[in-house]
């Protein structure tokens, strides 16, 4: 197995016992069983848990951001593109026993390095501009009527939402509180 696969191997099995577990759900005895190589190869390709926890969190920034951009590009209205926001963190939950990565690290906060907090708050404000940027659409294209708030504390509502609404659906393994918590935004995006 070539470096590159290793550590790809590696980083795809953190971010997995973090989504599933959290930050201190698993050690690196934990993914060398799971990924078949000893432990000192594991420090080869991150010295220290945090190096890991902040590539994987840098990973997976760039992986949603690229396909919240697929929004922009294959749905043709912001109500469309925010409606496919609320289902790729449903998505998210796996039938509710995951959480995405970004709230599962936030849960264990105190517990990260600053680098990979520092890469957590890159993320969830990048999340939070791609937000606010349709909430501006629907203000300057009209249909921003039904809505209580500036598209900046709109965008930062409906943040805190779908990640409150996760913890709650995995704190009982239960998707129907994230749909319950979740109804009421999708409800005003289809009558803006």
């Amino acid at each position: 197995m070539s470096k590159a696969d290793t550590k790809t191997k590696l980083m795809d099995a953190a971010e997995h016992q973090v989504r599933q577990k959290g930050a201190d759900g698993f050690s690196y005895s934990d993914l060398s069983a799971e990924v078949g190589i000893r432990k000192a190869s594991i420090h080869y390709h991150f010295p220290a848990k945090s190096d890991l926890l902040t590539a994987i969190m840098a990973r997976y920034a760039q992986q949603v951001l690229a396909t919240l951009e697929g929004y922009a590009d294959q749905r043709p209205t912001p109500e469309e593109q925010l409606t496919a926001f609320v289902g790729f963190y449903r998505d998210a939950l796996q039938q509710g026993s995951r959480l995405c990565l970004c709230v599962a690290f936030t849960v264990g906060r105190d517990g990260l390095s600053p680098d990979t907090r520092q890469e957590i708050s890159r993320f969830r404000d990048a999340v939070q501009n791609w937000l606010q940027h349709r909430f501006e659409q629907m203000q300057s294209e009209g249909s921003y009527t039904s809505w209580t708030g500036d598209p900046k504390a709109e965008a930062a509502a409906t943040l805190a939402l779908v990640e409150g609404a996760q913890l709650a659906a995995r704190s009982t393994a239960d998707l129907s509180r994230y749909d319950a918590a979740t109804q009421g935004l999708l409800e005003r995006l289809h009558v803006a």
